[in-house]
């Protein structure tokens, strides 16, 4: 069992909430004194440094907001949304603030971004649409139960995917319903989702019974299915396998990691299995053209061969730290943790090469809280780093926003 999970049956009990017939396991706030058995930050002696260029205050997301209201970007602007109801838009190179929209209400996932509209959801069930250049809201639309992920835009379609195992795809104009597709839950499963990523005409969508499926985009037909991970164990608990990170796809394979299942290469034309390996995430991977990168439930890095899976290099210098996924930032592989530090590992061989601490990059863009300065401050970051262009933007769980690039 990883870490969160026996985290949050230690502090609470059997902490679930009930939704229909299925049990959440819901995740808990985080302090210093939790993480005690985290690995030590051992010195290390940079080859690089992250170069802090701006920063700006984005409301809170939930501490274990591994696929919760992410970091989203199309070039031109970053796009952010907190689970208090605010949505904003920033320029990427400068950080100001081309716009703000307050709902009025909690959000659960998004934001997600098309040509012309933003989508975001809400606790209460609805997708809604924001014009992508002003923030003001356009129209909304009830799904299905919450939604713990991000919307996905193509073309006239944007898709969503629910607690409750449904997939759905709305027409992206006005939000009517095009199709609807759904299959069981098990009793027990961590609180999230995957966010399914669209591959041509086709929607890839992992679920909590450790199948990956492939749609048609237009009609929501199932076109195949694959097994990523079985349930084994008495328990319920013991036979969780969600898929709930970060997957990613190159040269038409899709690499797909569950929890306390495997991680996988699938093909994406007919969904054999290509490789696999015992491995266990819930917070996911990413590729390049040689290179899957991926963060286990123990918070140890692995670089692994993208043909065969086999093992290239692993870190363990952050284990039990409640990493990130993972981010790719030219030669240097980025991942934050519990305590506010975002660190560089070499693509090559998973050396240190850089560290950040975001209470330090705040000091240094003479940041100032709204309401005065805050004591005893302690940020964690679960929301995967994104790269967009040469930049590397990190937003923790107090909602700071931080914009950061590479530097010699």
């Amino acid at each position: 069992m990883n870490s969160v999970v026996s985290r949050c049956l230690r502090r609470n009990g059997f902490l679930m909430s009930l939704l229909g017939a299925s049990l959440l396991l819901v995740a808990c706030g985080s302090s210093p004194k939790d993480y005690a058995d985290a690995a030590p930050l051992a010195s290390i002696t940079p080859r690089m440094a992250f170069k802090p260029l701006w920063a700006r205050a984005t409301g809170e997301v939930p501490d274990y907001a591994h696929t919760q209201l992410p970091i989203t970007g199309d070039g031109r602007g970053v796009y952010v949304a907190s689970r208090q109801g605010e949505v904003m838009a920033f320029d990427a190179q400068t950080g100001k603030r081309l716009w703000r929209s307050d709902l009025g209400e909690a959000l659960t996932g998004g934001p997600g971004v098309g040509e012309q509209l933003l989508f975001v959801a809400t606790r209460e069930a609805e997708l809604v649409a924001l014009d992508k250049t002003t923030g003001i809201e356009r129209w909304r639309q009830r799904i299905s139960s919450e939604m713990l992920a991000t919307p996905v835009v193509a073309g006239e379609l944007v898709v969503t995917q629910t607690i409750d195992g449904r997939l759905a795809a709305y027409r992206a104009r006005d939000g009517k319903k095009r199709w609807d597709y759904g299959r069981s839950t098990p009793k027990l499963t961590l609180r999230g989702t995957s966010t399914p990523l669209i591959v041509g005409d086709s929607v890839l969508a992992g679920f909590a019974d450790g199948h990956l499926l492939k749609l048609n985009l237009i009609t929501g037909e199932l076109l195949w299915e694959a097994t990523i991970a079985v349930p084994h164990g008495r328990t319920e608990l013991e036979r969780l396998v969600d898929i709930d990170g970060l997957f990613s796809v190159a040269d038409d394979v899709v690499y797909v990691s569950s929890y306390q299942g495997r991680v996988a290469a699938v093909s994406i034309a007919d969904g054999n299995i290509l490789w696999a390996r015992d491995m266990s995430s819930y917070t996911g991977l990413t590729v390049n053209a040689q290179h899957v990168f991926i963060t286990d439930a123990s918070s140890r890095v692995w670089a692994l061969d993208a043909r065969t899976g086999a093992t290239l290099w692993r870190q363990d210098g952050l284990a039990r730290r409640e990493l990130t996924a993972p981010a790719v930032l030219g030669d240097v592989v980025v991942v934050a943790d519990f305590a506010g530090f975002v660190h560089g590992l070499s693509r090559e061989d998973g050396a240190f090469v850089a560290r950040e601490n975001l209470d330090k990059a705040w000091s240094e863009l003479v940041y100032v809280w709204d309401d005065d300065v805050l004591e005893d401050v302690f940020r964690t970051v679960s929301v995967p780093p994104r790269v967009i262009d040469d930049t590397l933007f990190v937003r923790d769980n107090l909602g700071a926003l931080l914009a950061l690039r590479l530097a010699e």
